[in-house]
């Protein structure tokens, strides 16, 4: 799956990072889903072309490829996580969902400067992007 970064419009395609040539909004065409508008987010340069990662007025992602003459090539699907370093912030009920008790315990300690136990961070940190599939939310420690 294609991510795109909430706040830095990084793209992640085939894990690779690609930060963004321009942030310009314009209109890039229609949503295949509902029929309103698509607002560019971020442009993306790649090997073979361009990729525009869009959204449309009902939040509904696609990211867009054209070659290096911007002839479409097609979509493919975006999905827009919101990055974090705190896990604080996220609300229990996401957390209990993939970690144990003492992983989470263990990644607030730590986020405070705390004393924790090593094993239950490298076990935490092992589920980070399980996680990040499940609710869109980057875990940074």
């Amino acid at each position: 799956m294609n991510r795109l970064e909430q706040k830095s419009r990084a793209l992640l395609v085939n894990e690779r990072r690609l930060e963004p040539v321009s942030v310009e909004r314009n209109m890039v065409g229609f949503c295949s889903r509902c029929g309103s508008a698509l607002l560019s987010l971020a442009y993306h340069r790649t090997d073979e072309g361009w990729l525009v990662s869009a959204e449309c007025e009902k939040e509904h992602p696609t990211l867009m490829a054209y070659d290096d003459e911007w002839a479409w090539l097609g979509d493919q699907e975006l999905q827009i996580y919101e990055e974090t370093g705190a896990v604080q912030a996220i609300p229990r009920e996401q957390l209990e969902a993939v970690f144990t008790p003492a992983e989470i315990r263990d990644m607030l300690a730590y986020e405070r400067g705390e004393g924790y136990t090593r094993q239950n961070l490298y076990r935490a940190k092992a589920k980070f992007e399980k996680f990040e599939k499940l609710f869109g939310v980057r875990i940074r420690l």
